[in-house]
C-alpha cells in the first residue's frame, strides 16, 4: 500500500533527523582533518606580504578554518538532504587522496593552485524507509543524484552570497570557497563526487559539469537569477552534446 504524504514526509523528517544531522565520530575526524587541511590550502599565501608573519597568517588560518567549515557543511548537507529523501543513510568519507593532491599541489605551485577534493557521501539503505519503493535496494541512479547534492548545494550558497559580496572582503572569500567546492565535486578522481557520478551515470555528469560550470561563469558577470536560469540551459546543452555528438562518435 502506498504511502501517504503526509507519512512520507514524517518518515523524511524523522530520518533526516535522526540519519542526516547526526555524525559518528569517524565522520566527525573526517570533517575535522578535512578542515585542517584545507584550510591550510587556501591560506597557504597570507602569511604575512613579502615577508612571513606568523600573527598575521595565523588569523587568516583561523578565518579559513571558519569559511571552510561553512563550505563542506553546505557540501555534505547538500548530498545528505537528497539521500535521505530516497531513504538511505549518508555517512560522510574523508577522501585522504584528494586531501593529499590538494596539500602536494599547494605545495608544487607555493599556493598558486588551489585544489579542493574533500570527500563524498556513502549511502546505506535503510530497509523501513526503502520497502514499496520499485528495486529497493540500493539505487546508483538515486545515489549519483545524491553526490549531485554536493556541488549543487556550494553553488545556490554562491549565488546567494554574491548579493552581499560586494566591499566585503569575507563574504566574498566564502563565495569563492564555495565556489572551488562546487567546481573540484564534479572531478571524476577517487573518492570524489564526481568520479561516482560518473561511473554510476555518465550523462547525469556531463549535465551536472554544464549545469555547474555554466552557471558558476555566468553568477560571475551577471546576476544569481540569471545564472541560476542559466545553469539549466547550459547544462541541458551539455547533456546533449554528451549524449548525441560525443557518445556517437565514441560510441
Amino acid at each position: 500500500m502506498a504511502k501517504s504524504y503526509m507519512e512520507y514526509h514524517r518518515n523524511f523528517f524523522y530520518n533526516f533527523k535522526r540519519y542526516g544531522v547526526r555524525l559518528s565520530g569517524k565522520e566527525i575526524k573526517g570533517s575535522i582533518i578535512t578542515i585542517i587541511i584545507l584550510a591550510f590550502v587556501l591560506s597557504f599565501r597570507e602569511w604575512g606580504d613579502k615577508t612571513f608573519n606568523f600573527s598575521t597568517g595565523i588569523m587568516n588560518y583561523a578565518i579559513a578554518i571558519v569559511l571552510v567549515a561553512v563550505a563542506l557543511f553546505f557540501n555534505q548537507l547538500g548530498q545528505r538532504i537528497i539521500a535521505v529523501y530516497y531513504g538511505y543513510d549518508p555517512v560522510y568519507e574523508a577522501s585522504i587522496l584528494g586531501l593529499m593532491i590538494s596539500l602536494v599541489i599547494c605545495f608544487a605551485s607555493r599556493g598558486l593552485f588551489v585544489v579542493i577534493m574533500p570527500g563524498y557521501v556513502v549511502i546505506h539503505m535503510l530497509a523501513a524507509s526503502r520497502l514499496g519503493e520499485f528495486r529497493y535496494y540500493t539505487n546508483l541512479w538515486e545515489w549519483a543524484k545524491s553526490l549531485f547534492g554536493a556541488p549543487l548545494a556550494n553553488f545556490l550558497v554562491a549565488c546567494i552570497l554574491s548579493f552581499f559580496a560586494k566591499d566585503n572582503f569575507i563574504i566574498t572569500k566564502l563565495m569563492t570557497i564555495n565556489i572551488y567546492f562546487a567546481i573540484y565535486s564534479l572531478v571524476p578522481l577517487p573518492n570524489n563526487p564526481g568520479m561516482y557520478m560518473f561511473w554510476y551515470h555518465k550523462y547525469f555528469w556531463g549535465f551536472a559539469v554544464g549545469f555547474i560550470l555554466g552557471g558558476i561563469a555566468l553568477l560571475l558577470i551577471t546576476s544569481p537569477l540569471i545564472a541560476l536560469i542559466g545553469s539549466l540551459i547550459t547544462g541541458t546543452i551539455a547533456l546533449y552534446v554528451y549524449f548525441v555528438v560525443l557518445d556517437k562518435k565514441l560510441g
